[in-house]
């Protein structure tokens, strides 16, 4: 169902946990420029507007990131995801707030990139049982992964228990998708045996065109249990990471950020969570 609402009463909706334990989604593409990072955080956004409380793991060592975007409030010196990879530190410890009212973040910094040189023993697992210690005020966990599949993906693949495939709406970008069926066979085979693909989703799409049709009907039959959403595009996007603001508060009536709302809220039973306040 899509739900159509002012971007006012967007906001006024709530939700609740019903699982047991906090569900855990994982955004991910072997390419960059994929619209990865912009879904994994309004997402997160859209999550906490609605009254869940949401941790966001960024995975990616690269400075234009989800850290970037959200700005970790803490001083320079905190721990970061590599720390908890190193076994420096927990996951908890490594949770800081952020600007956004219900969103926390495990930052990264380009030094993430230590872990696939290092490869710390048991990375693989690693995540995975610090979500598991760390559940006690988690309503939600969105694991923003690296473009590649390097050990922090792997750890986060493993970990997650659904899996959010994010494309730019291009034929070269689809066949890339596609290249994910594998490494998740295997994830799922050898890691992570009830990891569900539970949403693609089509950024910088047009949907009058012939291609963003096609690729949408493509899609839908090889993804035929997950959702299939497209986000249009637009320059707006691009501009909210330099001002450290979701889309939802930077462009609240833009397209995007309605589309991005609508996601969100067909996720929300797929990710243990229930309405207070309807759509």
């Amino acid at each position: 169902m899509t739900y159509d609402l002012l971007p006012t009463r967007w906001r006024e909706l709530r939700v609740y946990r019903t699982a047991a334990t906090p569900r855990r989604l994982v955004v991910v593409n072997r390419k960059g420029g994929s619209g990865k990072t912009t879904t994994a955080v309004q997402v997160a956004a859209a999550m906490a507007a609605w009254g869940a409380r949401v941790r966001l793991t960024d995975g990616d060592p690269q400075l234009a990131s989800a850290t970037y975007w959200l700005t970790p409030q803490r001083p320079a010196g905190y721990p970061t995801l590599l720390d908890v990879f190193l076994g420096d530190c927990s996951i908890r410890a490594a949770t800081a707030p952020t600007t956004v009212a219900g969103v926390r973040i495990v930052p990264s910094l380009d030094t993430l990139a230590r872990v696939e040189s290092e490869r710390p023993p048991g990375s693989d697992t690693l995540l995975a049982g610090e979500y598991d210690d760390d559940q006690d005020d988690v309503d939600i966990e969105i694991l923003d992964a690296a473009p590649n599949m390097g050990l922090v993906t792997v750890a986060m693949l493993t970990a997650a228990t659904h899996v959010a495939v994010s494309m730019k709406t291009s034929t070269l970008d689809y066949v890339g998708a596609a290249e994910l069926a594998k490494p998740l066979a295997l994830i799922r085979k050898r890691l992570n045996p009830d990891l569900s693909t539970t949403a693609v989703v089509m950024a910088d799409t047009d949907a009058a065109t012939v291609l963003s049709r096609s690729l949408d009907d493509r899609l839908t039959e090889e993804y035929p249990d997950a959702i299939v959403h497209q986000v249009p595009h637009s320059v707006r996007v691009q501009e909210a990471p330099g001002q450290h603001q979701t889309l939802i508060d930077y462009a609240p009536e833009n397209p995007v950020t309605t589309a991005y709302w609508q996601l969100a809220a067909a996720l929300v039973p797929r990710l243990g969570l229930a309405w207070k306040v309807a759509p």
